[in-house]
């Protein structure tokens, strides 16, 4: 959540906000790092649940999480909160609280169905890029998007370049002309 401007978000019942990490890999364990590291805008943050197709992956990402002096003692995912399996993402947030917080970092394939149940639940997204594979996703996830909107629900998405300030300083140099027209670009990533 580091570098995404959302406004006040508060758990319902009490003022700590609850994280449940959906895709425990290395982005996904690294938002989670990221979301910690954010003071001032939110209430206290933990990490509470936490689901992966892959138990490996789950576990080495607690441990990582737990071992980090930085953000160990937030971790506070027992057992009994760590989800194995395609269904696993319903279990987290399941475990969560209307207001509370969902890191999505599967792979875009999996993303909508996950967004849409946490925007049924109630919960704040954050997603990492890239969000779609295809057309009939992205309509999906637009639409998603107006329910959360209705529900006052903030969803953040991670942007690795948004921020920079070369690449600022570089597309305001391009669209002052500084290399005149283009005609022809390839990009890749």
């Amino acid at each position: 959540l580091a570098g995404v401007a959302i406004p006040h978000v508060h758990a319902a019942v009490n003022e700590e906000v609850k994280l449940a990490l959906v895709g425990c890999g290395g982005r996904g364990t690294g938002a989670v790092k990221n979301a910690l590291s954010v003071s001032g805008t939110l209430g206290p943050l933990k990490l509470h649940a936490m689901a992966d197709v892959f138990d490996d992956k789950l576990e080495r990402s607690h441990s990582t999480l737990s071992k980090d002096p930085n953000v160990g003692d937030r971790i506070d995912v027992s057992p009994e909160r760590r989800f194995i399996g395609f269904d696993g993402y319903k279990n987290a947030m399941d475990a969560m609280n209307p207001g509370d917080i969902a890191i999505l970092t599967t792979p875009c394939a999996f993303r909508w169905p996950m967004f849409e149940y946490a925007v049924e639940k109630g919960l704040h997204v954050f997603m990492e890029k890239p969000l779609s594979p295809d057309g009939y996703t992205s309509r999906k996830l637009l639409e998603i998007n107006e329910k959360a909107k209705q529900k006052n629900l903030k969803v953040g998405v991670g942007l690795m370049c948004r921020h920079c300030k070369s690449r600022n300083e570089l597309k305001k140099r391009i669209d002052d002309g500084a290399i005149g027209d283009i005609t022809f670009m390839r990009s890749y990533r």
